[in-house]
């Protein structure tokens, strides 16, 4: 690896950092956040998902309560703050209970004894409460539950299925159940929304899973809470095997949400007016196995206060407050770069970011210096696993666009970078190997190679202009190899560093070998193959890079793994761990647990004297 030696070079690096411009993250510029309440499977508890824009919902991986009353299930949990701040929280305790659990909570972490209301019990011919809901009637400063029950409908033999409703101050006394909206058909999920003076009814018409005819989601306006409503004329979805709408307003428009309980995702639907209503525009992510349950805004502090729980189970990450995957870690001067992919929902990521920092410990992100939608003009999307590499006071950005590999030059690290091609380096479809995952070596003699890959590592011998090619590419076998080819040379040997198995594994791993060429064979040892694997809960922890100490015989890794909580494939951050060597010049095994500056928060400086 080479680093910077010019003084000349140094001021440029200095002075470009410090002016560059800073770009703030989804979460920075949110002044509140969403979270999402949940349940799995027959209704074990309260789930609860983040999220900075209502599309893209993080799982906090923690149940915060389990049922105890009722049937002893938790299912349809809907959550509503009152003026006092405290969360108020109802649920179905149980497919033929008639009432529903309650409990509330200051921090939605520690909660109140929970207690059964049994709101149908007198009713004559019901049959059920199932999926209620709260809405607090600021002018009354009053609770209203709405839910669906089953009726015996007698003497027709099929149930009539009907909201009604309930009002309560203090969750003690309660007004006798009364019809809430008669639609004219079976019905259930009703959830609640007041935009401007007027109230919106969301509901469900029920399936006839026999006939296999399903029911539509509808929405009904009121001026006021308790009606009467009239049903709007076009539906929100319509037939479909889809249930539990739940709905948020949002800057761009109202936004529903429903469960396809069938094929296990969920949908959603977003309008203006109403009346015309379109797919959510982008990516929308749900948890696995997320089930029926209601949005809330919350404060951003709490949201980070729950993250921040949910996360303690592990060493932090390097860089946080943001989703970043596969970082490219470079010593330019006197701080230390991150290149990462800053991961988005599907790996739809369009954009290229930098990080850095004086020590290992202390990371900024400094800016997005490319957009592939605006700054490069072969490629839009799928933005994934960059390198840089400075060579004679240029910088040389090799990244990856629609599944082929581009470069772009810069005279700083943090650009502004130019394509400098206008065209791919590596094309996919002229190349054997799936074109991802460059990264590029500078060997003591000055000669550069870029290595990269998915299926067949492959490397090139770069020609000295470090944007175009001296012969044909070369393929060499790594044992297991999956994809994240990595090189150094360390004491006169090359030492290759791979991922295994698939990004969205647990067990996403690195392994080693060692040659004397750069262009392998790679000898693997026996023992300690795999020296980066899973450990508890950090997991899929993988597709690294490395980085030297200057002057020094100390190395790091930067990897990623899922994030925690919630992560997964495209939901990762990035990580430090220390790597050592023994005696015989052997990679040893890294602990992912392990937190590298724990004994030392001054971390890593660079010694420009040393270099």
């Amino acid at each position: 690896m080479r680093f910077l030696a010019s003084t000349l070079v140094l001021s440029t690096v200095l002075l470009t950092t410090a002016s560059c411009t800073k770009e703030p993250s989804q979460k920075e510029t949110a002044k509140d956040a969403y979270l999402l309440t949940s349940f799995r499977d027959n209704g074990d508890g309260l789930h609860l998902a983040y999220s900075y824009d209502a599309k893209d919902w993080t799982d906090l991986d923690t149940i915060y309560l389990k049922p105890k009353v009722g049937s002893k299930l938790m299912r349809d949990p809907d959550i509503k703050q009152g003026p006092d701040g405290t969360y108020h929280m109802v649920w179905t305790s149980g497919w033929g209970d008639l009432g529903i659990g309650y409990a509330y909570s200051k921090d939605l972490q520690n909660w109140s004894e929970q207690k059964f209301i049994p709101l149908m019990e007198n009713f004559e011919g019901a049959k059920l409460c199932w999926a209620p809901e709260l809405f607090f009637d600021e002018a009354k400063q009053q609770f209203l539950i709405v839910w669906s029950t089953a009726i015996d409908n007698a003497p027709t033999p099929d149930d009539e299925f009907r909201a009604y409703y309930s009002l309560t101050k203090d969750f003690e006394s309660f007004t006798d159940p009364a019809l809430f909206f008669d639609p004219g058909f079976n019905n259930i999920d009703t959830t609640l929304l007041k935009q401007g003076s007027a109230y919106y009814a969301i509901l469900k018409e029920t399936d006839d899973q026999g006939a296999q005819d399903y029911g539509s989601i509808y929405a009904a306006k009121a001026e006021s809470l308790l009606g009467p409503y009239t049903l709007l004329e076009s539906p929100i979805l319509r037939k479909e095997q889809a249930e539990g709408p739940t709905v948020v307003d949002t800057a761009e428009g109202v936004v529903v949400y429903y469960d396809y309980y069938v094929n296990h995702r969920y949908g959603g639907k977003i309008s203006k007016d109403w009346i015309q209503w379109e797919e959510v525009p982008g990516d929308i992510a749900f948890p696995d196995g997320q089930r029926h349950g209601s949005i809330l805004s919350v404060p951003l502090e709490l949201v980070e206060s729950l993250r921040s729980q949910a996360a303690s189970v592990a060493p932090q990450p390097a860089l946080k407050g943001e989703f970043t995957a596969d970082p490219a870690i470079r010593a330019f001067g006197d701080r230390y770069y991150i290149y990462p992919t800053s991961d988005r929902p599907y790996w739809n990521t369009k954009e290229f970011a930098v990080w850095s920092s004086p020590n290992l410990v202390d990371w900024e992100k400094e800016t997005v210096f490319m957009d592939l939608r605006h700054d490069v003009s072969w490629a839009n999307n799928k933005a994934w696993a960059p390198d840089c590499i400075e060579k004679d006071g240029k910088y040389y950005f090799y990244f990856c666009g629609e599944h082929s590999i581009g470069v772009a030059v810069a005279d700083s690290p943090t650009g502004p970078f130019h394509d400098a091609l206008d065209r791919s380096l590596i094309d996919n479809e002229k190349i054997k190997t799936f074109s991802i995952d460059p990264y590029a070596f500078i060997d003591d003699d000055g000669q550069a190679y870029l290595y990269f890959g998915n299926g067949t590592p492959t490397v090139y011998r770069l020609n000295d202009d470090m944007i175009s090619f001296d012969g044909d590419p070369v393929e060499f076998p790594l044992k297991d190899f999956r994809e994240g080819i990595v090189v150094f040379k360390r004491n006169g040997l090359y030492y290759f560093m791979w991922s295994i198995d698939d990004a969205r594994s647990p067990d996403y791993r690195v392994g080693w070998g060692t040659s004397t060429s750069p262009y392998g064979p790679v000898t693997t040892p026996e023992e300690n193959f795999i020296v980066l694997r899973q450990n508890g809960p950090a997991q899929g922890t993988a597709h690294h890079s490395i980085v030297n100490v200057p002057g020094t015989d100390r190395w790091y890794v930067a990897y990623h793994r899922h994030a925690i909580p919630g992560g997964g494939g495209y939901k990762r951050e990035t990580c430090i761990v220390e790597m050592k060597f023994d005696a015989e010049g052997n990679i040893l095994p890294m602990d992912p647990m392990s937190d590298p500056f724990a004994d030392n928060p001054a971390g890593e400086p660079i010694s420009l004297s040393a270099k």
